[in-house]
């Protein structure tokens, strides 16, 4: 169940990578970022309200949650960024990125999957990156958005990996809303400074807006759920799919062609999921 909730984060992460995308560029980066955080926290704090679920945990785990929180909110800020100024088909890659990050940190912190799995996990993150960065885009060659993709890959990184610290004592949902609910709180004052908050864009917007809280808040609910079940450099390198994913739904409604060499990637991808399954 652990690689199913990896590869359910990787579908909707790409999913939220497409709107993303689109809302960014109709109504700014730190509108759609305040807005989507906003419908965050209302929609995962409705399914709490449901479920009837107390918070649990002590002062010191919620601080911990609180201060990861932070380093999301940057790396989100800058992927926000790089979506807006960026060329996706190179900045999306080098965010999932964030998978070797994440990767390295497990290790040193003592995490020791199967010889097997640490092959296919690198056949994933290697699929990504051909399947990803070899398409033929005209403008390509634009660095637009590329450092403040590395930054985010690196921000995100360490949040995916303190995660693996936190859900066994928070669940799967509070993190979620909790990191929904810094990164509104951080949004706000910097959008007050930098401002107006142009209403009736962020409303005409406003399904993109919520579309993309659904698939963010699904991804990161997924990834948790993840963790839980299977080792955190699986999960994570599974998650780091979302890029590869992008460029599928690309060819599939969009009917762009792969190249051979994100063929090549696909195959690369397909085994290391193979691998890591087994």
């Amino acid at each position: 169940m652990g690689i199913l909730f990896g590869l359910l984060a990787a579908v909707c992460f790409a999913l939220a990578d497409f709107v993303v995308t689109h809302a960014t560029r109709h109504v700014g980066v730190l509108q759609a970022l305040f807005a989507i955080q906003l419908f965050g926290v209302l929609v995962v704090g409705a399914v709490l309200i449901i479920m009837q679920a107390p918070p649990p945990g002590s002062l010191a785990v919620w601080a911990l949650m609180g201060g990861i929180s932070l380093i999301n909110f940057v790396g989100t800020l800058l992927l926000y960024r790089a979506f807006a100024i960026g060329t996706l088909s190179l900045v999306s890659p080098i965010a999932s990125g964030f998978a070797v990050v994440t990767a390295v940190l497990a290790l040193a912190s003592g995490e020791r999957p199967p010889i097997l799995t640490l092959v296919g996990t690198s056949a994933l993150i290697v699929g990504v990156i051909v399947v990803a960065r070899a398409r033929g885009v005209a403008g390509a060659s634009s660095l637009a958005g590329l450092p403040e993709a590395l930054g985010a890959s690196i921000c995100l990184g360490i949040y995916f990996w303190a995660l693996n610290r936190i859900t066994p004592t928070l669940g799967a949902i509070w993190p979620v809303w909790t990191t929904r609910l810094v990164q509104l709180l951080c949004a706000f004052p910097i959008l007050s400074i930098r401002g107006p908050f142009m209403l009736r864009k962020t409303w005409q917007a406003a399904p993109l807006l919520l579309l993309a809280a659904i698939f963010d808040s699904g991804a990161l609910l997924a990834f948790n759920l993840g963790i839980g079940q299977t080792y955190t450099t699986i999960a994570t390198a599974l998650t780091s799919l979302y890029s590869a994913v992008t460029v599928l739904l690309a060819w599939l409604f969009l009917r762009e062609r792969l190249t051979i060499g994100q063929w090549m990637g696909v195959g690369a991808i397909l085994l290391g999921v193979l691998m890591v399954s087994i």
